[in-house]
């Protein structure tokens, strides 16, 4: 009985060590919670509110734009929404290493080795992120510049399409297919802008070698006016269609360019409209819009003395 009491005793003390070191745990942590622990949950509730302040970065720039000119209300819409992005990204990633930066202070975690430890590290990653650093630098001039905004249609390393997102590290475009292709600014050496301020929809019309170029003239003329009076076409035309003349002579037609200016990104619409427009009206004027031809002539014999006698030898060799 004795050797069980002292079995059954025996456990007791470390039950006691176990209990005091586990309250004195619970104790720092209400200590810490209570003091650092809501600093650090006001951190990142302010963190939460001023991400999404940075969302109506974009909205604030818009109430800047002109209302008077629809173009030029188009193109501050765009440079609008370009800087909001820009600005809402730089915001973003200040408030989150602030807030990293407080938060470790809170946590007791010394600031000045750790800063002189990344530094250390941010001059050896340096060496080999030039490409970053010349990403960012590209991006910049971009921007400041004006080179292209958001919702331009534009040409970039080899790549067309519209672009979807533009910082200072990279742009994407999102093409005719729906691909969506990213491209590092530093990668960017020549920009094709194809829908700032304004566009242009340029047409090359073959006709027939056989018909009244200056009546055809006439008709293309009438049909530019016919558009330009028309909605919703009128809206999208600046200037009234020109017919510049004969570009130059094919083999079975004659080839006649016409241009027309329009806002930006229009210039397919009005282009794939004034096609169709042409087609019919050249119909019902019976004027030919040609498709190739070929004309082969088959040779007679030469009438050269002595060659239609070198002929038959040849043909009757015995």
């Amino acid at each position: 009985m004795g050797r069980r009491a002292v079995c059954a005793k025996a456990p007791l003390p470390y039950l006691n060590e176990i209990w005091a070191f586990m309250s004195d745990i619970l104790r720092h942590l209400t200590g810490w919670a209570s003091n650092s622990g809501i600093k650090i949950l006001g951190i990142l509730l302010a963190l939460l509110v001023l991400s999404q302040m940075t969302k109506w970065i974009t909205r604030w720039l818009e109430r800047f734009i002109p209302e008077k000119d629809p173009l030029l209300a188009m193109e501050a819409k765009k440079r609008a929404q370009t800087l909001g992005n820009i600005l809402r990204h730089a915001l973003l990633i200040v408030l989150l290493l602030t807030a990293a930066l407080m938060i470790l202070g809170e946590l007791g975690i010394q600031l000045g080795p750790l800063l002189a430890t990344a530094g250390i590290g941010a001059v050896a990653i340096g060496f080999g992120a030039q490409s970053l650093v010349r990403d960012v630098i590209n991006g910049f001039f971009i921007l400041l510049e004006n080179q292209y905004r958001i919702g331009d249609v534009i040409q970039i390393a080899g790549v067309s399409g519209l672009v979807e997102s533009l910082t200072l590290r990279r742009t994407v475009l999102r093409d005719l297919d729906g691909k969506v292709h990213t491209i590092p600014n530093g990668e960017i050496r020549i920009v094709s802008n194809l829908s700032k301020e304004w566009s242009r929809a340029v047409l090359d019309l073959a006709v027939s070698y056989r018909e009244n170029i200056d009546q055809v003239v006439e008709v293309l003329q009438k049909i530019g006016k016919e558009l330009e009076s028309e909605e919703p076409y009128r809206s999208s035309i600046l200037e009234p269609l020109q017919v510049l003349g004969i570009e130059r002579f094919g083999e079975s037609e004659v080839i006649l360019r016409l241009m027309i200016k329009t806002v930006p990104l229009k210039q397919w619409d009005i282009g794939r409209e004034l096609r169709r427009r042409i087609k019919i009206r050249f119909d019902e004027k019976g004027i030919q819009i040609p498709y190739p031809h070929r004309i082969l002539i088959w040779g007679e014999p030469s009438r050269l003395p002595g060659v239609e006698e070198k002929t038959q030898s040849f043909s009757n060799p015995s």
